[in-house]
Parts: structure tokens; sequence; C-alpha cells
């Protein structure tokens, strides 16, 4: 019986529920998942075979698929895709909203990630330093930062300062945003019942710009106003990466137990051993008061005496 080959992605580990923090990860899982490709996925946090210096890397049958369209080409060739049914007007509007989440989301992301100093120096570089082995965690990070604002820089040359830049980036992002949260409503996907590229692509953006913990986080504040996007980005997660989401409810819950018993803990000055210390000191103390005032214990001004000699 004949055996389709399959896909096989490193990526970078997922954090936080999502099964990989890097945005072009998580499209190629989220695009693999909702055609139910067959697929082999590592989690290898090592780009240093890839050919960009990048992850994902993503093969078939030996060969290397390079980009977005290459997958698609791929996976449409085995009659795995995920806009089955769109009709040609649905495929049109799908094709513009990818190009506009692409132009508008990507150096938001990039921005948030690698430009903005307080994020890069406390999340995101830490967090790949700890991903990656040595010596490989102290070049990849720093040519990371590098590459992100080298892209922005090349895309935002008529603005004169970082500040100006995040300004317009930002206010892009929020716009894009705020029509994907309309053009969402109350739908369990953008076009139906089904998720398509579409849903892959914004998803890819949107899921850790929402669950990354930065430090300055503007975009993420914007966003948790979006409900409509923050619960169709969870219903994405918990039905179609189930072990990734069900891992970190378990974490979130242990983590809670642990913060209510540090919290129920006895506090230091309530603590028997505590008691018995200041007890003691206290009983010197007064020992040690008592002994002066009956004349046990006396002090002698040596300084009169040498003035007398």
């Amino acid at each position: 019986m004949f055996k389709p080959h399959q896909l096989e992605v490193d990526t970078w580990k997922g954090d936080w529920g999502l099964p990989s923090i890097d945005y072009k990860c998580l499209e190629v899982l989220a695009f693999a998942r909702f055609t139910n490709a067959p697929i082999n996925i590592y989690h290898s946090n090592n780009p240093y075979r890839s050919v960009t210096g990048h992850l994902p890397v993503v093969s078939y049958n030996k060969r290397l698929l390079m980009d977005r369209d290459s997958l698609m080409d791929c996976l449409e060739k085995q009659n795995l895709t995920p806009d089955f049914g769109l009709t040609s007007l649905q495929l049109a509007e799908e094709h513009a909203a990818i190009s506009m989440i692409d132009a508008q989301l990507e150096p938001a992301l990039l921005f948030a990630w690698w430009m903005d100093e307080s994020n890069c120096l406390n999340f995101t570089k830490p967090w790949y330093r700890n991903a990656l082995k040595f010596p490989f965690n102290w070049y990849y990070p720093n040519a990371y930062e590098r590459e992100a604002k080298h892209k922005i820089y090349t895309l935002y040359n008529h603005l004169d300062s970082d500040n100006d830049i995040m300004t317009e980036v930002y206010a892009e992002a929020i716009k894009c945003m705020n029509v994907l949260e309309s053009r969402l409503g109350n739908n369990f996907y953008f076009f139906g019942s089904h998720p398509t590229l579409l849903d892959a692509v914004a998803y890819s953006y949107l899921g850790p710009l929402l669950k990354a913990p930065l430090t300055d986080n503007r975009l993420q504040s914007h966003l948790k106003t979006c409900k409509n996007l923050c619960i169709w980005i969870d219903r994405i997660t918990r039905e179609y990466f189930k072990i990734d989401w069900q891992a970190h409810k378990c974490n979130e819950k242990k983590k809670l137990e642990e913060t209510k018993q540090q919290m129920n803990v006895t506090p230091w000055y309530k603590r028997d051993e505590t008691k018995n210390v200041l007890i003691g000191i206290v009983t010197v103390i007064t020992m040690v008061v008592y002994s002066f005032k009956i004349g046990l214990i006396s002090v002698s001004d040596t300084s009169d005496e040498e003035d007398e000699d």
C-alpha cells in the first residue's frame, strides 16, 4: 500500500500555550494542522543547518520548501488545502487580507520583539539565549536583532527616528487588527466553519502578539480589546494544538497553587523559631541591664586616669 511522504519541519519550540513562539514556524504548523497533512515536527531550536539561518526548515521527500507558496503548492498536489469550498471572490478577498497582514503585522512584531529596547533586552534575547545551545546562543540573537532593524529601517527610511517609526508601525498594526476583528465578527473562522490559509497567517502573527509576556506590549493591550480575535486565537490553540494548550493550562494551575502556598506560609515574625530567638535576645538584654544596676558590671573611664598620670 502506498504511503505518502510526510512533511519534515524543524521549528522553534512553543511557549505560553502556543506550539511555537516564531510566527513563521507557527504559520507552517497551523497550515499543516488545518489540512491534516502528515507531518513530523522537530522542536530543534537549531537554525545552524538552515540555509537562511532561520527556522522553520520545511522539507517534503527530501526537497526543501523555502516559502509559503512552495508549501501550498506541495500540499495542493496532494489535494490538501484549507481553502476548499471558497469561491473565486473569497479567494481574492483572502489574498488581499493576507497581503495586508504581512505588510502591517510583520513590521509590528519585529519592532516589538527586536527594536523596543526594553523588550529586546529583558524578553527576546533572554528567551533565545535560553533556547539555543552555546555558542549559538550568543550569535543568533544578535544576528536576528540586526536583521530586524535592517528590515525596519529599509521599509521606513522616510522617517527620522525610531520613535517616529514605532508610531507609524503600531498605528498600522492597530488598523489591521481592527479590520480583522470586524471581518471575523462572531464567526468561528474568517470564512465560516473551518479555518483557511487566512486563519493560519493571521494566527501566526496575532498569537505571539497576544501571548508573549513582553515588558512593553502596547499592541497586546489593544489586541485584548478585540474580543472576537482573542476568542478565535484561543479556539485555534485549543482545537488544533490541544497538547500545547493543556500543558500550558496545567502549568498555569501549578503556578497558581504555588502562589497560594506561598501566601499561606507563616510570616517569619510568627514562626516558633523566630519567637525563641527574640525571647533569647530580650532575656540577654534584661540580664545585662540588671547586672549594671546591681553593680556586677562596671565601666571605668580610662581617659581620666591617663590625664592624671
